[in-house]
């Protein structure tokens, strides 16, 4: 009870001082200031080395409050050794660093002294085989085609015994592995012998693949994609491109490629363990276009028909101008490596230069070369159309045409290529009621600038021409036109051309040539501000005549990123705007055709 009182008498009295706004009791009122420490390295430039032993001073980025000199000796004492071991992995064997500590009031001054010493040379490298094996091994570095650096830098350390180990690996070793590598140092020359424990295991052998985990994909796909060849000598490379060729399939979510430990003959089983991924997919997307107003598209696929990595695909897609249906089937053969396909398209095309409607049945074979960066393929394709020109004409078009096509991409991403390029050649020769020939050479490339390549300069260039038949002769939808959100900005579709001074509609040309241009900056991680100009046309010589008018288009456009690619709003007006006038029956004199001043495009993905 006497405690109880007691607590009453203190909380009362508490509550007293407070009321009569008193100071608070000594203890509540005690506090400690924090020291200031700062530090100074002495004994090296002001250069990037300076800047690599701050980064390591935890006292340098005042990442703790002290409040006692105690703790910041300590400290100083343990960062000495830290910044010596930093000098002896750079090189600088015979490094020594010591801290001093000076304090006035409550600031500290924390120096470290560094002798760096003389920087050691590397002379030799010994590799040291921990295990005895009956094979030969590299017993140099130039054995295993790696070359000797000079510095012995940690990094350059562990540079070349990654690529020794690489070696091993891809020439029969599956199990080798480094045991710690360390360096003999002599103080007196200053040079220094790198020693690097291996223990290799022994040679081993590819033996048989061992699959799980397929439930639709067959066997003889998969062993068809394997670059192994049982009985040779086991090489990791092979067992990379392996994962490389199931990974472009699209077929598998999970891959683990793994040697079995080899058997006492060598041999060494590949155990291939997958999971698949769900082999249909559903999709859909849109557009904008002042041009051609809103489009859309939507997708169905099916990526392993049959078990063995066909391709079934059936798209559709609508804009004002032309409404599309496909259906296409790609078998891979990977043998090859390539692929054969069959397709159908339907098309109704109702634009101001004409309006048809065409069947294209076809048929081809790919062939990949360079890891896929090169295709050529070979085509064979039946063209039926029903066409009526502006003018009112009408024709019937029927044709076969073999394209022979090569493309080259070597980018990083379709949707937002940051590095890379691509480039084409397709040669269509035509067969039936118009005979004629058309090639198209195309390419792509960008350079970036600046830190993390914030800047970057995208550039394309398509060239068309046609021989064999003038532009009056030609289908017209076998012409070439330019114009619109894929071309030259700044120009409707297909109106950056010739134009008819009757109907003041686009006539479409027998050659094509256009230039893009664009910058890109990036402002943030989500946002790029791109500036651009577009310049081309058709006409109605065989190849572009470049002595005639070109046509240019300039703009903005600000893209948002997102994980699926970049969301694209494109703002573009013509530099070299047209009015055509002509004369009507009464003989008044009207205004046929007049470019728009401003037009807006609106898609996924970068233009080129």
């Amino acid at each position: 009870m006497v405690w109880h009182l007691r607590s009453l008498i203190m909380i009362s009295t508490v509550f007293v001082f407070s009321m009569a706004g008193g100071a608070p009791p000594p203890a509540a009122a005690t506090t400690i200031a924090d020291l200031k420490v700062a530090v100074t390295i002495e004994g090296v430039p002001q250069d990037g080395m300076q800047q690599d032993l701050r980064a390591l001073s935890s006292l340098a980025q005042n990442q703790r409050r002290y409040t006692a000199l105690a703790p910041v000796r300590r400290v100083a004492d343990a960062e000495a050794t830290v910044l010596t071991q930093a000098l002896i992995s750079k090189g600088f064997y015979a490094a020594q660093v010591t801290s001093n500590i000076r304090r006035e009031g409550y600031d500290v001054a924390v120096s470290y002294k560094v002798e760096t010493g003389p920087k050691f040379t590397l002379t030799r490298v010994r590799i040291a085989y921990e295990d005895a094996v009956s094979t030969s091994r590299p017993a140099t570095l130039a054995d295993a085609n790696v070359t000797m650096l000079i510095d012995p830098d940690g990094d350059q350390l562990q540079t070349m015994e990654q690529a020794l180990l690489t070696f091993l690996w891809d020439n029969g070793y599956p199990s080798a592995q480094g045991l710690g590598r360390h360096v003999e140092a002599d103080f007196k020359t200053a040079t220094a012998t790198a020693v690097f424990p291996i223990r290799s295991g022994a040679l081993a052998h590819f033996g048989a693949l061992r699959i799980s985990g397929a439930e639709r994909t067959t066997d003889t796909h998969l062993e068809g994609l394997n670059p192994i060849t049982a009985g040779t000598v086991y090489r990791r490379s092979d067992i990379d491109a392996y994962r490389k060729a199931l990974t472009e399939t699209g077929l598998f979510s999970e891959i683990s490629i793994e040697p079995a430990a080899p058997g006492p003959d060598g041999v060494a089983d590949v155990v291939v363990t997958l999971k698949e991924r769900k082999h249909r997919t559903v999709g859909i997307g849109a557009s904008f276009g002042t041009d051609v107003g809103p489009g859309a598209t939507a997708y169905w696929e099916n990526r392993n028909l049959r078990g063995g990595g066909e391709i079934l695909a059936a798209s559709l897609a609508y804009a004002a101008p032309k409404q599309t249906g496909s259906l296409t089937f790609q078998k891979p053969v990977p043998r090859l490596p390539g692929s054969w396909s069959l397709s159908a398209i339907a098309e109704n095309e109702d634009t101001d230069a004409f309006s048809a409607q065409s069947v294209t049945l076809g048929g081809g074979v790919q062939k990949y070369f360079w890891d896929k960066t090169l295709e050529l393929s070979t085509n064979l394709r039946y063209q039926y159309a029903d066409i009526t020109d502006s003018d009112g004409t009408e024709q019937t078009f029927s044709s076969v045409s073999l394209p022979l096509a090569a493309l080259y991409n070597s980018e990083d991403s379709p949707l937002d290529p940051k590095t890379g390029h691509r480039a084409r050649v397709i040669i269509t020769p035509y067969f039936g009621d118009t005979p004629f020939t058309q090639v198209e050479i195309g390419g792509a490339s960008r350079l970036g600038f600046g830190p993390q390549k914030s800047t970057m300069v995208a550039a394309r260039l398509l060239l068309g021409a046609t021989y064999g038949a003038d532009t009056d002769a030609l289908p017209a939808t076998e012409r070439f036109f330019a114009g619109g959100g894929g071309s030259v900005r700044g120009y409707a579709y297909q109106e950056a051309g010739p134009i008819d001074s009757d109907t003041g509609n686009p006539t479409g040309g027998s050659s094509l040539a256009e230039f893009n241009l664009e910058v890109r900056q990036q402002l943030t991680e989500t946002v790029q501000l791109a500036i651009f100009m577009d310049t081309g046309s058709v006409f109605a010589s065989e190849t572009p005549d470049f002595s005639g008018d070109l046509l240019m288009g300039a703009g903005m456009g600000i893209r948002y990123i997102t994980p699926i690619g970049p969301f694209r709003v494109d703002v573009a007006t013509p530099l070299t705007p047209r009015e055509l006038t002509s004369i009507d029956e009464s003989g008044i004199r009207v205004t046929r055709f007049q470019d728009d001043p401003v037009q807006v495009y609106i898609a996924l993905g970068q233009p080129f």
